[in-house]
């Protein structure tokens, strides 16, 4: 298909929100010229993409690799210890949908009720999150859809592991429960089709299902868009460049095309602010610095970057117990029995799942507050405690090791993943030239306030917990825990004795002497009586340490084009309209104000669905 000059509406960014839009706007009106404009390539057909069993692959940052994009913090911090922390984005059709870990929840009722906008309370967008949904699972309410064009399953297989972690969950007072709730463990739905075994991305869903059947809707990939192009104040185009500049002497070679109604900029939190400053719209003082010509003076502009922080603890687990491990270690025999599932029935194989079956939601008691420090209990008081369905923390079992295992030693693993799902600190992002190639100056924020520690401090507690009561429990991977005294009560154990003979039978050297380093755990105990272990103070420091050593982004970015009044820091107004801009609007999740209790896909389709609403209501 020849692609025109000029359309009626551009769309900037293939991401979840951005395939809703333009998805959405082609199919309402056939005579409507759509053009898509996404920096990645095609995710259709993918292999890589639709089986949901890969996604740990499209994770690697090795040079090959090329369905991510990497930003790093541009200078060290002293939050992370000197550390400069690696935020991926999506760099494909569909975004983080085409890639991401496929975790199903949504977002609690007073985050959309907390955005203080007509319109965008949570009752007002119930209705366009169940138009989305093609729910199967069962359900004991009417708060899901069944005919939208994502599909949310339980994915072809839940592990064993999976329900050793729920009873263990009750156990310390985690009841079972549906994700609604701020406090409650369940089974994690996926984003995977029951029927097909897939993965249910957002390309799929809303761009090729109606370039199949439609011509009005234009696709352009590996096109990365440089900047709006404006006629006065108002939007009337874009001018893109190849992704990867290879042209002679590294010159920016720009392509034009223009829009007859409106330019939508979905290029994510992280894209849309550097696409908006190059333009001319931000901070006056910086574009000016710059050199760029200002359309609009909006200082609010990449700042109040959001995300969620993840930290990872791993532990042994029984021979027995079913993982992916060897599959993902590159084991032959295991990775050839995996894809043979698929090609005969990819419905109920093992790679029709992400291997995270089960989760949790949590909030502190009483008692736990007491010991969690006046810089989180003041944010407590002040954000959490009249919102019983806000959690502080998500956690889920991985039926695996998520980590490099080149660097493991041989055996079955379980990764309990948590994190925060609210942090008070706050990052930024910013252009550092009007030139689309040019690195940004990007601070990512992580850990620069205080009552973020006690938190994940708690949260690590709890998992740990968690792990020593499941009947799987072998023992911790000592690397991928604090580094504790070693006679403190809490110190790491690693496996034990009878499960590493049971592991390696013929080796010399199971169980030798080599020093204190190398704890074993004890022998697994059905009948052992649990109780929870004691930290000191210095526990609590070598738990803070590690956070800061290891914290890490759960690719959630958002906020840095904040639907609120521009003089509090706002990008975009109610109907997601740019300040001092005509025609052109933000449809993505850098225009949510504070941060929402999900895993952030779901909102990125809502907040697309939303925009497609309102474009259509102003395109009559």
């Amino acid at each position: 298909m020849v692609h025109p000059q000029e359309v009626d509406v551009i769309v900037c960014g293939g991401g979840p929100a951005g395939c809703v839009v333009a998805g959405r706007l082609a199919y309402a009106n056939h005579n409507l010229k759509v053009m898509l404009i996404e920096a990645g390539a095609n995710n259709r057909d993918d292999p890589w993409v639709y089986r949901p069993g890969i996604y740990v692959k499209n994770m690697q940052r090795d040079g090959i690799n090329d369905k991510a994009t990497f930003y790093a913090d541009s200078q060290p911090s002293p939050y992370l210890r000197g550390r400069q922390s690696i935020v991926p984005c999506a760099n494909i059709l569909g975004g983080g949908s085409s890639i991401n870990f496929q975790m199903y929840t949504r977002a609690s009722t007073t985050d959309w009720d907390d955005f203080k906008t007509p319109g965008w309370t949570a009752k007002d967008l119930l209705p366009l999150m169940k138009r989305l949904e093609n729910y199967q699972k069962p359900v004991n309410n009417d708060t899901h859809g069944y005919d939208g064009p994502i599909a949310i399953s339980n994915g072809g297989q839940v592990t064993q592991l999976a329900q050793d972690f729920l009873r263990a969950t009750h156990a310390i007072g985690i009841p079972f429960s549906d994700l609604d709730t701020g406090h409650g463990a369940e089974i994690w739905a996926k984003y995977i089709n029951r029927q097909t075994g897939r993965r249910s991305d957002a390309a799929t869903a809303y761009v090729h299902s109606v370039m199949d059947v439609q011509s009005n809707l234009y696709l352009r990939t590996n096109a990365r868009v440089s900047r709006v192009i404006f006629e006065g104040t108002k939007a009337v185009g874009v001018a893109y460049v190849p992704s990867r500049n290879r042209a002679n002497n590294a010159e920016v070679q720009e392509m034009i095309v223009r829009a007859r109604k409106y330019v939508v900029l979905s290029s994510g939190t992280l894209g849309t602010p550097q696409i908006l400053e190059r333009s001319g719209v931000g901070s006056a003082s910086l574009l000016k610095q710059l050199d760029i010509n200002v359309i609009s003076d909006i200082p609010g502009v990449g700042e109040e970057y959001q995300d969620h922080y993840t930290t990872l603890s791993i532990y042994r687990v029984s021979n027995e117990s079913t993982t992916v491990d060897d599959f993902l270690r590159g084991d032959e025999q295991a990775q050839k029995e995996l894809f043979a599932e698929w090609e005969i029935s990819p419905e109920k194989a093992r790679l029709s799942s992400n291997a995270i079956d089960a989760g949790f939601k949590i909030r502190p008691t009483e008692e736990e507050l007491k010991e969690m420090g006046p810089e989180f209990n003041a944010l407590w008081d002040r954000y959490f405690k009249d919102k019983p369905d806000k959690p502080v923390m998500f956690g889920s079992i991985v039926s695996g090791a998520y980590a490099d295992h080149s660097l493991l030693p041989p055996g079955k693993y379980m990764t309990m993943f948590q994190y925060l799902e609210y942090p008070a600190s706050r990052g930024k992002i910013h252009i550092t030239s009007p030139n689309p190639y040019v690195e940004p100056s990007f601070d990512s924020g992580f850990m620069n306030n205080k009552a973020d520690f006690a938190p994940i401090r708690w949260s690590y507690k709890k998992t740990r917990e968690i792990a020593r009561r499941m009947d799987a429990f072998r023992g911790e991977l000592t690397s991928h825990h604090p580094h504790f005294h070693p006679a403190s009560p809490g110190a790491a154990k690693d496996i034990d004795i009878r499960t590493a003979k049971q592991l390696l039978p013929n080796s010399f050297t199971v169980g030798i002497h080599m020093g204190t380093w190398h704890k074993p755990g004890e022998s697994y105990d059905p009948h052992k009586v649990h109780n929870d272990i004691k930290y000191s103070k210095e526990d609590d420091e070598a738990i803070d340490n590690w956070i800061s050593d290891h914290v890490e982004t759960t690719w959630h970015s958002l906020g840095t084009c904040a639907m609120k009044p521009c003089e509090e820091g706002g990008v975009v107004d109610g109907r997601l309209n740019v300040y001092g801009t005509q025609n052109l609007k933000c449809i993505d999740l850098s225009i949510c104000p504070d941060n929402l209790g999900t895993n952030t896909y779901s909102s990125a389709l809502l907040v697309g669905e939303k925009g497609a609403d309102l474009l259509c209501e102003e395109l009559g």
